[in-house]
């Protein structure tokens, strides 16, 4: 039921950006590890997640729209955990573009080490192109 009324909620908004040529997607992966334990197995789970964010007409509005995400996701990041280092990349000529950081913090009475992980990836895609039926089947 609820993927259900997720899929109907993704065909509204693609139906909205019909008209448009292409669209910018932004795919968020954030993940966890406390100390001792392997790289996502934590209680809190991790986001894995793809929204639509814009759809324009040219490219170079896509382009441009990219960049405006990718700043705001860096200047989140930046001062979010200020002293970790955040990095940013642009590939293939301007279609992607992530900003990504690592923090540790020390969390509960144990004084355990949490190290978190953000990577945002921005795309910019033709029209029809949806990148989350891209991923092998085995991740589906």
């Amino acid at each position: 039921m609820r993927q259900s009324a997720l899929m109907l909620l993704l065909l509204v908004a693609v139906s909205d950006t019909a008209d448009a040529a292409w669209l910018l997607w932004k795919h968020s992966f954030v993940t966890r590890r406390v100390e001792g334990a392997p790289r996502g197995l934590s209680p809190e789970g991790n986001v894995d997640k793809w929204e639509l964010l814009n759809a324009v007409d040219l490219r170079r509005e896509c382009l441009a729209a990219l960049k405006v995400e990718q700043k705001k996701a860096y200047d989140g990041l930046v001062s979010t955990h200020p002293g970790e280092p955040v990095s940013q990349s642009v590939v293939a000529d301007g279609v992607s573009a992530t900003v990504s950081a690592g923090a540790e913090k020390r969390t509960g009475s144990a004084g355990k080490t949490a190290q978190l992980y953000y990577e945002f990836t921005f795309w910019c895609l033709p029209t029809g192109v949806d990148p989350r039926s891209t991923r092998p089947a085995a991740q589906r």
